[in-house]
């Protein structure tokens, strides 16, 4: 990897502690010892493309999601597929020492080890099948990034790297004055990047992260990952807010699916409840419902940061369009004065 203070190439051998044997110093990050291979000078590359050369502020997740491989993570494998990859050699040993066993003349130890090794697969395959409804779930492609900027990188830095914002705290919620329209986004990285980049300012938007935060009389827009979950917040904000405009913003899994490069990441399946459920509310096409059921998942952090913004952007200039300011006319759209085109009754 490059220094990223003295611009030397260094081995391994000549980073010890993550410190240049050269210049003596200390850097965060190293590729060999982070699961997304990013190093110092990666961080600064990433960050100058992805924040447009400094004009944007991003999220810790954003970030990572840019240095995913391209790649779609696997599928965890099933306790009994594993079992398998384990136990097939004690079986195949155990079943020649059988074999040998019978076959020779003094059926002792011999065949007697044998019949264990074959009793220890056996034993093996029934444990697997038994936890095989408590299979391990597959881990967040960027599980433990944001720690790791806030340990290794604040650690050396002081601070998080320039053009990234941390997330939202638990229960934060962003009311800007004037405020004329909700934004709800359950991904606190995202809901910070909104805010950073000016959205409630701009457009007179709250930025809630739970339903409960979003203030009375607003019209509201639901942001989601294209995920069985995130299509699901949409139809659990219409009922939890009866008679409020509630509109889905996305990402819809129909914008994504048929899209060639989509950043779709792979996951455990949902539940076949959960997946008839959406069925069952209307929102979704038979195609979007099968894509769903595999796994597949494109989150809102793996949309490039201007894009999203823009998209965003557009979306709430929309609805700010149409929601007046003054009160007594959101107490009317509360109860249906004023609806969203085609979101009536829904």
């Amino acid at each position: 990897m490059i220094c990223p203070f003295c611009d030397r190439n260094l081995l391994l051998r000549e980073r010890p502690n993550r410190t240049c044997s050269h210049c003596k110093r200390r850097y965060a990050l190293d590729p060999k010892t982070n699961s997304l291979g990013l190093s110092d000078a990666r961080v600064h590359r990433l960050l100058a493309k992805l924040t447009d050369g400094g004009r944007l502020k991003i999220s810790a997740h954003q970030l990572g999601a840019a240095a995913l491989p391209k790649s779609t993570p696997t599928k965890s494998r099933s306790p009994v597929v594993e079992a398998l990859g384990c136990l097939w050699v004690p079986l195949l040993i155990g079943i020649i020492m059988v074999v040998a066993g019978v076959s020779a003349d003094d059926v002792g130890p011999f065949t007697v080890f044998g019949a264990i090794l074959i009793g220890i697969f056996v034993l093996g395959m029934t444990i697997a099948a038994i936890s095989g409804g408590k299979k391990r779930g597959t881990p967040h492609p960027l599980s433990g990034f944001r720690s790791i900027l806030l340990s290794d990188w604040v650690g050396v830095y002081g601070a998080l790297p320039a053009g990234i914002v941390d997330d939202f705290p638990s229960r934060r919620v962003y009311i800007p004055e004037g405020a004329r329209l909700a934004v709800l986004c359950r991904d606190r990285g995202i809901a910070a990047f909104l805010v950073a980049n000016g959205i409630p300012e701009r457009y007179g938007a709250v930025i809630a992260t739970e339903v409960e935060q979003v203030p009375d009389a607003l019209p509201v827009l639901v942001l989601h990952d294209a995920s069985a979950p995130g299509c699901r917040s949409v139809v659990r904000t219409r009922e939890a807010l009866p008679g409020r405009t509630v509109i889905d913003a996305g990402l819809p899994p129909r914008a994504v699916m048929n899209t060639l490069g989509a950043p779709v990441w792979y996951g455990d399946r949902p539940a076949d409840d959960l997946i008839e459920w959406l069925g069952e509310s209307g929102t979704l096409t038979k195609g979007e419902l099968e894509w769903l059921a595999r796994g597949c998942t494109v989150p809102l952090t793996a949309v490039r940061p201007a894009k999203l913004l823009a998209a965003v952007g557009r979306t709430v200039e929309r609805l700010a369009a149409t929601t007046p300011a003054d009160p007594e006319r959101r107490e009317a759209e509360a109860v249906g004065f004023l609806t969203w085109p085609g979101e009536a009754g829904r």
